[in-house]
C-alpha cells in the first residue's frame, strides 16, 4: 500500500470515493502531482510566509523536561549544485543531522507546536536512521533543500508550513511546502521499512511506488494504513486529532489553515 492522496475533482464523487481516498494515499494522484513524480526536483519547495509562534502557551510546549537544541552552525552549500549536495538521502547521518547539538542519553524527540497545542513525538533511529537523520536535518537547518526559485538552501524548513491533509480517524499530513500535496524538498527518500502503523505512528508519505517523499509525513489518528512506509516514530496524538478534527474541504484541507508553527528537536527523559 502506498500513501496516495486522492484529488476529487467532482464534488458528488467525494462522498462515493471516500473510502477509496481512504484506502490508499500518499502525496497526490492529481494532474499537478504528475509533474512532480516526473522528478523531485519538478517538486521544489515553495516556501510560504512564516507563521510566528508568538502567543504559543509555554505550558503545552511538547518539549518541557527535555535538552532542546541550542541551535545549527551555519551550513554552507553551492545553491547552484546539480546534485544533492548532502550526496544523496541515505549518505545523509545522523551525525551530520545532529552536528553541534549535545550528546547525551535522552531520546531523541520531535516537538511540534500548532495552533491546536504541542505534538511530542519519539524518533526512532534504530527502525530507519536515514529518514530520522532527514527529519532532524530539515528540522534544524543541517539538510540542504531546494527553495521556490529552485536553488539549495538550508534553514528551518518545516516552520509555517500547514497540515495539509486531515482525516478523523485516519492521518494528519503535513510537511509540503507548496500545501497541496505536490511538493517537496528537491529529493526523495529511500524505502526503510513496512511495518505496522498503530495509533500515534509516525511515518513518511510517499511521492510514488518505491519513493517516501523527503519532507511529507504523516501521524496516524486512528486505523492507519495497514502496512506502509517509512516508520520512523510515535506520537502522542492528543493535539494531533484536535488537528484531524477542525472543519476540512472537499480535499480534505483544513478550512482554517494549521499549521506547524515550530519544529524542535529535543533529548527527552
Amino acid at each position: 500500500m502506498h500513501f496516495r492522496l486522492v484529488a476529487l475533482s467532482l464534488a458528488a464523487a467525494t462522498a462515493a470515493l471516500v473510502p477509496a481516498a481512504l484506502a490508499s494515499c500518499s502525496s497526490s494522484t492529481s494532474p499537478a502531482a504528475a509533474a512532480g513524480d516526473a522528478g523531485p526536483a519538478e517538486a521544489a519547495a515553495q516556501r510560504p510566509a512564516p507563521v510566528p509562534d508568538a502567543g504559543f502557551d509555554p505550558s503545552a510546549d511538547p518539549l518541557l523536561g527535555c535538552t532542546k537544541d541550542p541551535g545549527a552552525p551555519a551550513v554552507m552549500v553551492d545553491p547552484n549544485a546539480t546534485t544533492d549536495p548532502a550526496g544523496g538521502a541515505a549518505a545523509f547521518t545522523l551525525a551530520k543531522a545532529l552536528d553541534g547539538f549535545p550528546a547525551g542519553d535522552g531520546k531523541l524527540t520531535a516537538g511540534i507546536r500548532t495552533e491546536q497545542g504541542g505534538i511530542k513525538c519519539e524518533l526512532n533511529d534504530a527502525a530507519a536512521p536515514i529518514s530520522v537523520a532527514n527529519f532532524i536535518g530539515l528540522a534544524r537547518g543541517t539538510r540542504p533543500y531546494k527553495d521556490s526559485s529552485k536553488k539549495w538552501t538550508t534553514g528551518h524548513f518545516f516552520d509555517g508550513l500547514t497540515w495539509h491533509r486531515v482525516i478523523p480517524g485516519f492521518v494528519i499530513q503535513g510537511g509540503d511546502p507548496l500545501g497541496d500535496g505536490t511538493g517537496g524538498p528537491g529529493y526523495d527518500l529511500v524505502v526503510e521499512n513496512h511495518v505496522s502503523e498503530p495509533l500515534g505512528a509516525l511515518a513518511m508519505a510517499a511521492t510514488g511506488p518505491t519513493s517516501p517523499s523527503g519532507s511529507q509525513f504523516y501521524i496516524v489518528v486512528g486505523k492507519g494504513p495497514s502496512s506502509d512506509y517509512n516508520v520512523f516514530g510515535s506520537c502522542i496524538t492528543d493535539a494531533a486529532m484536535a488537528i484531524a478534527n477542525v472543519p476540512r474541504d472537499g480535499n480534505d484541507a483544513p478550512k482554517t489553515p494549521v499549521h506547524m508553527l515550530k519544529v524542535e528537536i529535543g533529548r527527552c527523559p
